[in-house]
């Protein structure tokens, strides 16, 4: 017996065993340490240590304190995973804003919005929409797609030919949207809930939403610095670059210098007041007269110039002289107002100070011959570099490659 009892106390004791069992898991927590997965060492040697606890039925308050650190790492781990995501986030709409602090323009605007929502949603087309004046006007291209029904600030797309809508009317006075026709998660969110979705839509619909708004109060300031109030016609500087955008690139135009006969007097007479009347009406008239691509600036005091695209000579007279007649029946003016206007079309080689120059020329034919009349220009050279454009250079060019 006393050979039995030797042999049984060389036997490990439960406590012993426990000790080894809990020094194994402290030494596999250890070894996650140093391989700097913090939580995850945590966990694995208080996982060990419980299970050694639970296994030799030691001690089961120190088991339970072990099972609360796990659901507590394991929470911090859920936790630092969420910091994560947000951090992600923040830095995308961070870097988002910084793109679009340079995206003034109206033409720019659609590419530069759906870029920007390309980090998270792919499309097959995009559209940028405006309520004004009772319909909905695209910014930057053609429609390519229905307006939509802005009934809440965020729609996801709910099926593969869904469309994101992005209610943006807080960046405008009225309405506003940006739509992704078809569109599709990108991997970055493929996996995501559709709250989390919702979330990053959100927060990229206000950054978005605050650069419409730049985008428009640009618009208006550049409408205020191209426009001339009183007459509601351009200023000269815009008409000058509108002109020499047409010359320079080849295209069919005609301009007509537009003078109102004796405007001096109706100062003189009549005082000032009448003459900004004056102003305003034969500047209103000469707008509500043109066609939407036609453009008319006021050159000098009196003076208007038009520019009309893609008008010969004969079409040029025409506008002119319809013009001049509507000028001559103003009738809510306290005197009889006329104008006089002279007529040039652009020749092969010509500049726009050119053009303007004989339609100068041909507007002080007109007051030389009593005013209140039109006259064309006198015809060019007949040499081939001097003839009157009759088809822009990129129909030339078309015709001559075919």
């Amino acid at each position: 017996m006393s050979g039995e009892s030797s042999t049984f106390s060389r036997l490990p004791q439960p406590q012993s065993q426990a000790s080894w069992i809990v020094l194994a898991g402290v030494v596999a927590g250890a070894g996650g340490l140093l391989a700097g997965n913090l939580p995850g060492a945590l966990i694995g040697a208080a996982a060990a240590a419980a299970a050694a606890w639970s296994l030799l039925g030691l001690d089961h308050g120190l088991a339970a304190t072990s099972a609360r650190m796990i659901e507590r790492h394991a929470r911090l781990q859920r936790g630092i995973t969420a910091l994560n995501d947000v951090r992600i986030l923040q830095r995308g709409v961070f870097e988002v804003s910084s793109e679009l602090v340079g995206c003034v323009e109206e033409a720019d605007a659609r590419t530069r919005f759906v870029a920007a929502l390309r980090r998270y949603w792919d499309c097959d087309s995009a559209d940028l929409l405006v309520w004004e004046r009772g319909a909905w006007r695209s910014l930057g291209g053609v429609l390519n797609g229905q307006p939509p029904m802005l009934d809440q600030p965020v729609q996801l797309p709910h099926s593969k030919d869904g469309d994101l809508v992005l209610d943006l009317s807080p960046g405008v006075s009225g309405q506003a949207a940006l739509v992704l026709h078809r569109a599709r998660p990108q991997p970055s969110l493929a996996d995501r809930t559709q709250d989390e979705q919702l979330a990053v839509a959100e927060t990229l619909r206000g950054q978005l939403a605050l650069s419409l708004r730049r985008v428009m109060l640009y618009g208006e300031l550049q409408a205020l610095a191209r426009v001339d109030p009183l007459t509601a016609t351009h200023r000269r500087w815009y008409g000058e670059q509108r002109l020499k955008e047409l010359v320079d690139g080849g295209d069919v135009v005609a301009v007509a210098m537009v003078d109102i006969d004796r405007f001096k007097l109706v100062n003189d007479h009549h005082g000032h007041a009448v003459g900004d009347q004056v102003l305003t009406a034969v500047g209103r008239t000469l707008v509500a007269g043109l066609r939407s691509n036609d453009l008319v600036c006021r050159w000098g005091g009196e003076e208007f110039l038009l520019i009309l695209p893609d008008t010969p000579p004969d079409g040029a007279m025409l506008v002119a002289e319809r013009l001049r007649a509507a000028v001559a029946a103003l009738s809510d003016l306290p005197l009889t107002v006329t104008v006089s206007i002279g007529v040039a079309s652009c020749a092969q080689d010509d500049t726009h100070f050119e053009v303007v120059a004989r339609a100068d020329e041909a507007l002080y034919q007109a007051k030389d011959d009593g005013r209140n009349q039109v006259v064309l220009a006198n015809a060019v050279d007949a040499s081939e570099s001097r003839q009157v454009r009759t088809l822009s250079r990129r129909a030339r060019t078309r015709t001559f490659t075919r």
